[in-house]
């Protein structure tokens, strides 16, 4: 009786949350309610048909994006998408499949996407979402060179709400870069920011200024702007000189070489030379950004501390808005500015944010020096993704209140470049966390939440949590660019499995040196994090969680949980075994030859065993 009373009263409320409000709007209201609370909630709306419908297509997203079931993610999405009769449910599945299909970047990709696309747009009345459907259109009708189409939808929404995505979208549609710009220009105008423009006779990214302006801010704080560099000797320039034309003139520019092998170096001393603001440094051997970051960090002498990568074109009153946000709320102790990235031939590229261009520069992200560096201390040492960590721990220790992103508009124009790290393919970001990345925030996550004190200290000679070692500033010796272990153990570790437990503290007591490989079963009705026990387990020294992009050797591998291999998962490392054992249980027997066939299509080895388990 009292579970059917629930379920009547969860129904309006479920539909009210879930169909009525938009996405801006829940986050508003969930912002009212203390953590507490809001946990209470969810549970009390959990059997909601609605939000188990979004539960499911989450969880579908999180198979096909982080845990790279690339086929069977999208034939389920497929299905659901087939077989939901909910209208409002219908357009949020046909969305997820449009952004699949235009993320392919191809013809046969953009016009796939247009049909889900115009799926999605059927029935909706929510502005904000009507919007990112025009703006993905508009870039599909562009891959299909049908350019006026794309104009037409984005001048169509224009008419119901002046937007700045839907100018920065009609500047890709635009032929000339004369064209673009004023597009660039209505944005700034939008957001009361300076024009750019390119300098005399220049055409490219690296001519890109901001027009020249008499205001200028010679009074205040110092702001120290760290730039980290390798291997930036055709674009650093840009990077120099924007961060020197700045409004806010008191500041410092902090710039570290990685060891870069071009003439990095020698282009530094020489506006060194020019600009006594510029101090200048360089890291012992080649350890990634974080590395060069921390090392400037110890010498800045500024109230305040930013971020400018060496490939970033920074707008003139960028330093000035964020120092003066900071100056006018003194209980913030740190704020980012909003960005848009840039192609070579000056196009706008969404990352992980379809349908919007500008976003949070996480890089950006200025911070008040002394307090943040007592509490913190460093950022952490490893070659990429520190920025969010960094980030979280300054919210775990200042309040969620304490970091602003500002609504600025495009005050800094990052180069999307083909060499770019965020667009690698292992260990790049694309709008979700997988391989490397995903490992680095189960990992930290986990500390966090343990951990007496958030204090990294510069040096970092002990890691407080261990990386993946494609993250580690010195990365190992290798043998044919491959990593060695005497034993690789591969197994679904999201379960406690006492047989998994025993084979890792068996070999570990040996002393040998264990690689783990996460092994994902296909479940959308379960979380897939590392267990605890197994977290506790992995230390980075002896026993190493592998991921994907690595190459490993090894001369026995064990395999738990060979049903995992039904479907592909892309995202697991290469491994070459001398020997596989194969852990089956009886009644798994009868499958093992279709196992053996799935062995075959994941790893290298001339030898498979099979062992069952009694």
């Amino acid at each position: 009786m009292l579970k059917t009373i629930k379920k009547i009263a969860i129904g309006p409320i479920d539909w009210f949350i879930y169909t009525v409000l938009n996405e801006k709007q829940r986050k508003a209201l969930s912002n009212l309610f203390p953590e507490d609370l809001k946990d209470k909630l969810k549970k009390l709306t959990s059997s909601g048909k609605n939000r188990a419908q979004r539960y499911q297509l989450k969880q579908i997203k999180h198979h096909l994006y982080n845990l790279g079931f690339m086929e069977k993610g999208l034939k389920d999405l497929q299905s659901f998408y087939e077989q939901t009769t909910d209208p409002h449910m219908k357009r949020l599945i046909a969305w997820e499949l449009a952004l699949w299909y235009a993320n392919d970047y191809s013809k046969p990709g953009a016009k796939q996407a247009l049909t889900y696309l115009t799926a999605a747009e059927d029935g909706e009345k929510d502005k904000d979402q009507l919007r990112c459907i025009a703006i993905m259109k508009a870039e599909c009708y562009d891959m299909l060179n049908r350019n006026n189409e794309g104009k037409q939808v984005l001048h169509k929404m224009l008419e119901k709400q002046e937007h700045h995505d839907l100018y920065l979208a009609l500047a890709n549609l635009e032929e000339t870069l004369e064209g673009r710009l004023t597009y660039f220009n209505k944005v700034m105008d939008m957001y009361s920011l300076a024009p750019i423009m390119f300098q005399e006779n220049g055409r490219t990214y690296d001519d890109l200024r901001t027009f020249p302006m008499e205001h200028h801010v010679a009074e205040g704080p110092k702001v120290s702007i760290i730039l980290p560099a390798y291997k930036a000797e055709n674009g650093i320039q840009t990077a120099i000189e924007s961060i020197l034309t700045q409004t806010w003139q008191n500041l410092e520019l902090l710039i570290v070489d990685d060891c870069s092998p071009d003439n990095t170096l020698e282009v530094i001393k020489s506006y060194a030379k020019k600009d006594n603001r510029i101090k200048y440094f360089q890291t012992p051997s080649n350890s990634g950004p974080y590395v060069a970051r921390n090392i400037a960090l110890q010498h800045a002498t500024g109230e305040f501390v930013t971020v400018n990568d060496a490939d970033d074109w920074s707008h003139r009153e960028k330093v000035e808005k964020q120092v003066t946000h900071l100056l006018k709320h003194e209980d913030i102790i740190a704020n980012t500015s909003g960005h848009a990235r840039l192609t070579e031939d000056l196009k706008v590229y969404r990352r992980g944010t379809p349908g919007k261009y500008i976003f949070p520069n996480m890089s950006s992200l200025m911070f008040r020096r002394k307090p943040v560096m007592e509490k913190l201390g460093s950022w952490d040492s490893v070659r990429f993704a520190a920025d969010g960590e960094f980030k979280r721990r300054i919210i775990q220790a200042f309040g969620k209140d304490s970091v602003v992103d500002l609504d600025s508009g495009p005050l800094s124009l990052p180069r999307q470049s083909v060499t770019s790290l965020t667009a690698s393919s292992a260990f790049g970001y694309n709008g979700f966390f997988m391989g490397a990345r995903k490992e680095y925030v189960e990992s930290f996550t986990a500390y966090h939440q343990t951990a007496d004190s958030l204090y990294y200290p510069y040096p970092q000679d002990k890691r407080p949590y261990p990386v993946p070692e494609p993250m580690w500033p010195t990365r190992e010796e290798k043998q044919s660019n491959a990593r060695i272990f005497d034993r690789v153990i591969v197994a679904d570790f999201s379960h406690l499995n006492a047989e998994v437990i025993t084979e890792i503290k068996g070999q570990s007591n040996l002393h040998e040196r264990i690689g783990l490989v996460q092994l994902h079963i296909y479940n959308v009705t379960q979380d897939h994090v590392v267990h605890p026990e197994i977290r506790k387990l992995i230390d980075g020294k002896n026993i190493h969680m592998l991921v994907y992009g690595e190459k490993i050797k090894t001369q026995k591998m064990v395999l738990f949980h060979p049903a995992a291999l039904k479907y592909e998962q892309k995202y697991i490392p290469e491994i070459q075994a001398d020997d596989i054992f194969m852990i089956v249980k009886e009644l798994e027997e009868v499958k093992v030859p279709l196992y053996m066939k799935q062995i075959e299509n994941h790893f290298k080895s001339s030898n498979v065993r099979v062992q069952v388990l009694k």
